[in-house]
């Protein structure tokens, strides 16, 4: 999980909460407009990322489905409170299908079911207080770490307690989502694998380690022209470490 830049509400979603402050999610997105222009939305602010795992949120190739759906982080049935969390726009986020859809973009490796993650395990929960919200995450230090060999995601406890942020909350967010469940370990062993192999190449054409290092943070930890970040940024980023902090702040990164 990496920050997440929420972006201005676009008005279309705040001049229809005004005019139906009690309607729900599925009465706004019925409109097939509505709906197109809100997710463009959402996926444009998390960098073409899911919320969650940061696998890319790829779009549909002819009857297949898009990976990608949004997820409410507070659950929009709660009715505890006089809310409509169905139409708040910071509490919508935009995440794929976690392996749980047959008929997925790719299927034949991003439908896992059961072995599912993001928000699949956590469905209706309230879990406001138990994980991380990347809405409210900082930009730096990285609060989470990817080992190469195995593609297990884990805590980084020091840079989590440098940053005032809860190891226990950082480690829910793992448990709870599923994080490390073995298709994204397969996933984030793939990118790793490539990225060291590309450093074995560089440096038997004669660069060091650390300008290998160098060359491949300013290719890879970047926005694409079509403003998206890699696929498991933060995982690249582990793996890429000091290095990737100095990339990553000269680009200003902020989510």
């Amino acid at each position: 999980m990496k920050k997440v830049a929420k972006g201005i509400e676009p008005p279309l979603l705040a001049n229809y909460r005004d005019i139906n402050p009690d309607n729900e999610w599925e009465q706004f997105t019925s409109k097939l407009n509505r709906r197109n222009q809100i997710q463009a939305q959402i996926k444009a602010d998390q960098g073409g990322l899911c919320a969650y795992c940061e696998i890319d949120l790829v779009e549909k190739i002819e009857d297949e489905l898009d990976d990608f759906r949004v997820e409410h982080f507070h659950p929009k049935s709660d009715g505890t409170v006089p809310h409509n969390w169905h139409l708040d726009w910071q509490n919508l986020l935009g995440c794929c299908h976690g392996g749980s859809q047959r008929n997925v973009v790719d299927a034949s490796n991003r439908f896992t079911s059961p072995d599912a993650s993001c928000d699949v395990p956590k469905g209706s929960q309230n879990l406001d207080n138990v994980i991380l919200n990347p809405l409210h995450i900082p930009a730096f230090p990285k609060l989470f770490s990817c080992e190469r060999i195995t593609g297990e995601f884990s805590v980084d406890s020091e840079n989590c307690e440098q940053a005032n942020i809860s190891v226990e909350k950082a480690q829910n967010t793992i448990t709870e989502l599923n994080l490390d469940t073995e298709r994204l370990r397969r996933f984030r062993r793939e990118i790793l694998n490539k990225l060291n192999d590309d450093v074995r190449r560089l440096v038997s054409q004669g660069f060091s380690i650390g300008e290998a290092q160098k060359r491949l943070a300013e290719v890879n930890l970047k926005k694409n022209t079509n403003g998206h970040w890699p696929k498991f940024f933060t995982s690249i980023r582990s793996y890429l470490g000091s290095t990737a902090e100095r990339q990553l702040r000269s680009i200003h990164y902020d989510g």
